[in-house]
């Protein structure tokens, strides 16, 4: 005798949500050995696509994540909004028309068991093409200028060459004329951490003096976080003291094989040259097996603009907000 079960029609909706529905998991540093290989293969050598900033900027984004079918999906869930579920776009491998459609219908369904449209945050340019041939007219585009990646030629940082950058080369020789004899650089270990951190807390004593900054009060925090878990998460770096004083420090990991993400960069302000010489010894010490430095975004912040744009990036890394109609 055989028994069927039958299902009323709100019941076989309910069985597709589960079926459909991705079971997303906190990033945390303990998964980066599962995140690694897709992010490092698939991530385009983009900043978003980094343990470090899902795991240091947990607050401000949410990152989460699962894996189906040998590709990584994460969520953004701290981004979502009334009707609207924020993603990453899918890594994994999308040879042909077929996978790719399948990996982005994943997600679609994913919000859509949330009663939600989906919102790929950060897109780059070549995901918002595929979107356009195997999707069109579903997504509406808008161009992220604020979030655009710079990613320079490490040689030219390590050199300075020509007359675009013949400003930075003076600047680095006049810190080390003015302080000729006092400077020392050091890889940052676990023997100079502490003095990292301590100058770390007077930065942003200092830049918050005239009031709160809820932005640099935010990124104050993922540095310590990456501070505290230096080893963990694999970075490199270096530190400036001048007559045994910290005047400045910079930080990265790699990306994957041709490229490292500077993440952090922070000197004295007080200090003439000090940026520019953070830059270059980064390069110099911790960038030499690389082909690329990716030095992130500049937020829209018109200051930071300027300065990035003055390196003579070799490629942006264009972003897109892409929202399903």
């Amino acid at each position: 005798m055989f028994c069927f079960t039958r299902f009323s029609f709100p019941d076989k909706i309910n069985l597709y949500k589960k079926m459909t529905m991705l079971t997303f998991q906190t990033v945390t540093i303990e998964d980066t050995p599962v995140l690694e290989p897709y992010l490092t293969k698939y991530g385009s050598s983009s900043c978003q696509h980094s343990v470090i900033l899902m795991t240091g900027l947990s607050m401000k984004y949410g990152d989460e994540y699962a894996i189906k079918d040998d590709v990584l999906y994460i969520h953004r869930s701290a981004l979502d909004t009334q009707g609207k579920r924020f993603y990453l776009a899918p890594l994994g491998e999308a040879a042909d028309a077929d996978s790719f459609k399948r990996c982005v219908n994943v997600i679609l369904d994913d919000a859509a068991t949330h009663g939600c449209k989906a919102v790929f945050y950060t897109a780059t340019e070549e995901f918002k093409s595929l979107l356009e041939k195997h999707f069109p007219n579903d997504f509406t585009f808008e161009y992220s200028r604020d979030y655009a990646e710079y990613v320079y030629s490490t040689e030219n940082l390590c050199v300075l060459p020509g007359k675009a950058l013949r400003d930075k080369r003076n600047r680095v020789r006049a810190f080390y004329s003015a302080y000729e004899g006092h400077v020392r650089i050091e890889n940052i270990t676990e023997e100079n951490m502490s003095d990292v951190m301590v100058f770390q807390v007077e930065w942003i004593k200092d830049r918050l003096a005239d009031g709160n900054d809820e932005m640099l009060s935010r990124e104050h925090e993922a540095i310590k976080f990456y501070l505290s878990h230096f080893e963990e998460l694999k970075m490199t770096g270096i530190v400036v003291y001048v007559r045994g004083t910290v005047v400045g420090y910079a930080a990265g990991v790699a990306l994957n094989d041709d490229c490292m993400d500077e993440v952090i960069e922070k000197g004295r302000k007080d200090i003439t040259g000090v940026y520019q010489l953070l830059c270059n010894e980064f390069a110099l010490l911790c960038c030499r097996d690389y082909k690329y430095i990716n030095r992130e975004e500049d937020l829209g912040v018109e200051g930071l603009r300027r300065a990035k744009t003055s390196y003579c990036p070799e490629y942006m890394i264009e972003k897109y907000v892409i929202t399903e109609n």
